[in-house]
């Protein structure tokens, strides 16, 4: 009986060893599984995150496009303005200048 028993104990032990082996590869399969779905989560953050940026770079020159259009805009107006109120005086000047050549020197 008390061989039996010790029998009964290493194989009992045996079975222990088996289970904490396979216990041993499945959490190393579980660690190696988390790992890859960190780094895959990762990888995909970053992507995300990159797309984000490109889309927030390409609204920034949408938007700076459209205020230099409406800065552009607004400079022709002020120039045209500036030569419209400019060219009157240009006219006085040029008639002012005509007048004085000819009384100098006359129309030869």
């Amino acid at each position: 009986m008390t061989e039996n028993l010790a029998q009964e104990i290493r194989e009992q032990e045996s079975l222990a060893k088996a289970l904490i082996a396979e216990a041993k590869a499945e959490a190393a399969k579980m660690i190696a599984s988390a790992q890859a779905k960190a780094e895959q989560s990762i990888k995909d953050t970053r992507q995300q995150c990159h797309r984000q940026w490109r889309e927030s770079v390409a609204n920034a020159e949408k938007e700076a496009e459209v205020k230099a259009a409406e800065i552009l805009k607004k400079g022709r107006e002020e120039a045209q303005a500036c030569y419209e109120k400019k060219k009157a005086a240009a006219a006085e000047v040029a008639d002012w200048l005509v007048k004085e050549v000819m009384t100098t020197y006359g129309s030869c």
